[in-house]
């Protein structure tokens, strides 16, 4: 449950935008996602191959309806993240997975921190 792991820790320094889903797939807020050049998103293969996180819970069904309207879902491409909220296809990360999300963070120019 994510009562007891915060995501956002500073909603000063958050950055939005928007990206289409994926149809037939469902997304969770906290999922570790990759950005296409095409502006789709996709979830993370593992902790080490994400681009934003997910903003928003949608359903898969909502997904479809979203892509096949240009309905675009809500992403983060900055700010500062509880790695301990962040999540792989709905799954939190295991402690084993942080530094690898934390150094990929770092690329990305987003904070990824234990709290």
């Amino acid at each position: 449950t994510r009562s007891t792991r915060p995501l956002i820790l500073d909603v000063e320094k958050l950055r939005r935008a928007n990206a289409l889903p994926t149809t037939a797939t469902a997304y969770k807020k906290g999922d570790l996602l990759t950005l296409s050049n095409a502006s789709v998103l996709t979830h993370a293969a593992d902790a080490s191959t994400w681009d934003v996180i997910c903003g928003q819970d949608v359903t898969a069904a909502q997904a479809t309806q979203m892509a096949a309207n240009g309905i675009e879902l809500t992403i983060y491409y900055g700010g500062v993240f509880s790695v301990e909220g962040v999540a792989i296809n709905g799954t939190l990360l295991n402690t084993n997975q942080y530094l690898a999300a934390r150094a990929k963070a770092t690329k990305n120019k987003i904070e990824l921190l234990k709290v």
